[in-house]
């Protein structure tokens, strides 16, 4: 390399700038005195990168065969990035010095400091208070001045910054999350903004396209590290039309929810949360550092509004959502605020002390409220709101309303929700535009009222987890747009409205009661046959003989049912089994001397003992009839379901439709509790006859018996097995936690 230089230097036919001659990089004034970044970057590095492009023009124009030569371009080249590189660096080394000396001005502070802690044994001046205690303050500020002073160094991994790159937290990430954590003011911080890890955050914010923007900044939301399904997400996203599903019908909402998480994660905005031994992925998680990001972008955009802590509020300003947090008191420029409930505001009860466990309640300011400022609202999100009040909301100036996430969005049981006044729900009439309502985990809710089918936008409707709802609008076939309805965990709903079956756009039904009930005022399954867009369908039934022969034929006829989940039990199952036994017991018990005669002469209890045994007959004849005769091979059973989840099964004998002839898309079976014995096919021995199964649970099966070699026989594509508390199967190669995973896998 040098002899080329020189030779470029010598050639009488190469004319170079005046500026940029090699002279030049020997004439600073004083070559004892340190160059300055400055000089370097502005001077020095324009005139290296000249020479070497000049350098490389000029051995290809003489050079052209040799390999030499074309090594030697190859190598100029990298040296002129690496110099351009340099150039970017030192560009930004100029605040270097003045934000570190601020930096190290904090260190030096009597309170921030360890040296007065490191003194020797019995010359410290504070003994009041433990030494750990002492030292974890102090440790906290040092933290927090490390972070920021990574933040101030370039981003080593990067050399030209491509718009398609990966943000990466390689140079910060050790070690950081535990006082990340604690830098809830990081991103109103100057010294944040002016990093080049915001600048590379930016960069890969502006390459994606607008709807994955708007989804990135709804992880702003929710505190950081904490685990996110998906599905709230995607529920969000639709509720405020980021997601539609296209005409062609191609890609569900749920492809192109997807597809948006991927290019998340890829660009690493967000990390994926997989549980043990499991591929598929439903949760995410965001790091602090890049929500500290995104929440400064979502301040920018106005998509947002946060407290100087980065936490979401209650004040919309700028922005069209507001959100529900504990101990939020004032929010002047929304004119709305939260007040501590049974108490008028004054100007001394600005912010509540921390230790008060106060109550509080969305209150419009009446003297400055206008229409125009809470017409514009879209978004109500409740971030940690335990006991949300809207006693006093003028729910008439809340029309535009889409979404309403009243409810509980992550998985803690523990994080109790109650309303105040269960009367609010009346309110919910005026928003026509409403398209997601979420009143997951909330306490308190008896029943919902009728005005709540006036809500013809909705879409998704998640009562999941509402403990006390025991009834349901009679006229909740006024929700024709309803796509999702979510009853699970609803355990005091003992019958359903007879219009779920009309809501013909129902992808989603989770909860649905299928009870024992004499009358027809409840919705049966036969009621549902209508619903052909179903993919997802989850019944909780107190029928031991469910389904009978006609609810089969209806469940095969959900042309478009992926998922299907049924559950055994609840309070009717067991007291029909016990009412059952108890009738067993008394019938063997009962001698014949003792029977009574009733008004005819008859013997009562004799022929009541008859009857039943005639009507045990006659019901085990037709129990047989129906599990012992398959519908015909040509038939299509079950075409595209994919998953199939059974919960306490009653029965010992499995029924004939859980054969691998008639469910030859599934892809996943859970057995979970239950008296089965056998799975009754795993002896079949046609190829045709095979499951196609990938993925089996089999959870607390105690009766279960089943050999691995038997299981693989009928299972040959399985890659993955799940077995707990099933104590007479045999020879499953699985490790100490139940698993079995293919070799490969």
């Amino acid at each position: 390399m040098e002899a080329s230089l020189s030779s470029l230097n010598s050639n009488p036919n190469l004319k170079l700038p005046k500026e940029a001659s090699l002279s030049s990089l020997n004439s600073y004034p004083n070559s004892e005195k340190i160059l300055t970044i400055e000089y370097v970057r502005e001077t020095l590095i324009p005139i290296l990168i000249e020479h070497l492009k000049k350098a490389k023009r000029y051995l290809s124009d003489n050079h052209a065969d040799n390999n030499e030569a074309d090594k030697l371009t190859t190598e100029m080249e990298k040296l002129r990035k690496d110099l351009i590189f340099i150039k970017q660096v030192f560009t930004g080394l100029d605040t270097f010095e003045k934000s570190t000396s601020d930096l190290f001005k904090v260190l030096q502070q009597p309170e921030h400091s360890l040296e007065q802690l490191l003194e020797p044994p019995g010359t410290q001046t504070r003994f009041h208070e433990p030494l750990a205690k002492q030292f974890k303050p102090k440790l906290g500020v040092l933290g927090e001045v490390i972070i920021k002073l990574k933040l101030l160094l370039p981003s080593p991994h990067k050399l030209l910054l491509d718009r398609s790159s990966t943000f990466q937290l390689s140079s910060i990430h050790s070690g950081g999350d535990e006082h990340l954590n604690r830098l809830l003011g990081l991103h109103s911080s100057e010294v944040f903004y002016k990093s080049q890890a915001f600048k590379d955050f930016q960069d890969v914010y502006n390459s994606l396209g607008v709807t994955a923007k708007l989804c990135l900044l709804c992880f702003a939301v929710f505190p950081a590290n904490e685990v996110l399904k998906k599905r709230r997400l995607v529920h969000w996203w639709v509720g405020e039309g980021l997601l539609y599903p296209p005409v062609d019908g191609e890609k569900t909402v749920e492809e192109i929810a997807d597809g948006i998480f991927e290019v998340l994660t890829v660009k690493g905005c967000i990390e994926p949360v997989k549980k043990k031994w499991r591929s598929d992925v439903h949760s995410f998680k965001m790091h602090p550092l890049i929500r500290s990001a995104v929440i400064r972008i979502a301040k920018d955009v106005e998509f947002l509004d946060f407290d100087d802590k980065g936490r979401p509020t209650t004040e919309f300003p700028r922005s069209y959502r507001a959100c529900l947090v504990s101990g939020y008191q004032l929010a002047d420029k929304t004119e709305v605020e939260l007040v501590p409930k049974g108490k008028k505001k004054t100007e001394e009860e600005v912010v509540p002390k921390e230790e008060e466990k106060t109550e509080v309640e969305l209150v419009p300011k009446e003297e400055k409220k206008t229409e125009v400022e809470l017409e514009k609202l879209q978004t109500i999100f409740n971030v940690n709101d335990s006991y949300p009040n809207f006693s006093k909301v003028e729910w008439s100036k809340l029309k535009n309303v889409k979404v309403l996430y009243l409810g509980r969005w992550h998985s803690r049981a523990k994080h109790h929700i109650e309303l105040v006044d269960s009367n609010f729900l009346e309110g919910l009439m005026f928003m026509t535009r409403l398209r997601f309502l979420s009143l997951r985990g909330i306490s308190g809710i008896m029943e919902l009222p009728d005005s709540l089918c006036k809500l013809v936008c909705l879409k998704i409707l998640d009562l999941g987890a509402c403990h006390n709802l025991e009834v349901l609008p009679k006229k909740i076939s006024l929700l024709k747009k309803l796509t999702h309805l979510d009853m699970s965990e609803c355990y005091l709903l003992d019958r359903m409205p007879k219009g779920i079956g009309s809501l013909s756009e129902l992808e989603v039904l989770k909860g649905f009661v299928i009870g024992d009930h004499k009358n027809n005022t409840s919705c049966t399954l036969h009621d549902l046959s209508g619903l052909q867009k179903l993919k997802k369908l989850t019944i909780n039934t107190s029928r031991e003989d469910f389904p009978n022969e006609g609810e089969q034929t209806v469940l095969q006829g959900f042309g478009s049912l992926q998922k299907l989940t049924i559950a055994w039990g609840g309070v009717d199952f067991l007291a029909n089994r016990q009412n059952k036994h108890r009738k067993q017991d008394n019938v063997g018990a009962q001698p014949k001397k003792a029977s009574t005669t009733d008004a005819s002469g008859g013997n009562r209890k004799e022929d009541t003992a008859i009857r039943y045994h005639v009507r045990k007959i006659l019901a085990s004849s037709l129990t047989l009839k129906r599990e012992d005769t398959l519908a015909p091979r040509g038939q299509e059973h079950f075409a595209v379901l994919e998953k199939l989840d059974l919960q306490c099964y009653p029965r010992m004998k499995a029924p004939t439709w859980l054969a691998p002839g008639m469910l030859k898309k599934l892809e996943k079976l859970y057995i979970r509790g239950g008296r089965l014995q056998s799975l009754g096919q795993v002896q079949e021995t046609e190829e045709s006859d095979k499951w196609t199964v990938e993925i089996l649970r089999l959870k607390f099966l105690s009766e279960l018996k089943m050999d691995w070699n038997d299981l693989q026989s009928a299972f040959p594509k399985l890659n993955y097995v799940e077995k707990f508390r099933c104590p007479k199967t045999t020879f499953f190669p699985c490790n100490e936690t139940g698993v079995w995973l293919k070799p490969g896998n």
